[in-house]
């Protein structure tokens, strides 16, 4: 029980070291549209919160499907 909040803090400790590590602009072309210049940690930290998106609409697609089976079967 003391490991998640001791493993969240060092976890936490790297990910304010990765940031501090990654403050630089850098130019973003989208498929169309103008440049944008932003800090590199913003681009970095708004993939991580899609990917966390994508991947949580996934498992709840999948435990859907699954419980609608289960219900058929009975």
């Amino acid at each position: 029980m003391v490991t998640k909040p001791f493993v969240s803090l060092i976890l936490s400790i790297l990910l304010l070291i990765f940031a501090s590590q990654n403050m630089n602009t850098v130019q973003i072309r989208f498929i169309v549209g103008p440049t944008i210049e932003m800090p590199l940690i913003l681009i970095i930290s708004g993939a991580f919160i899609c990917g966390f998106v994508l991947a949580t609409f996934n498992q709840l697609a999948r435990k859907t499907l699954r419980n609608r089976r289960r219900n058929e079967g009975l």
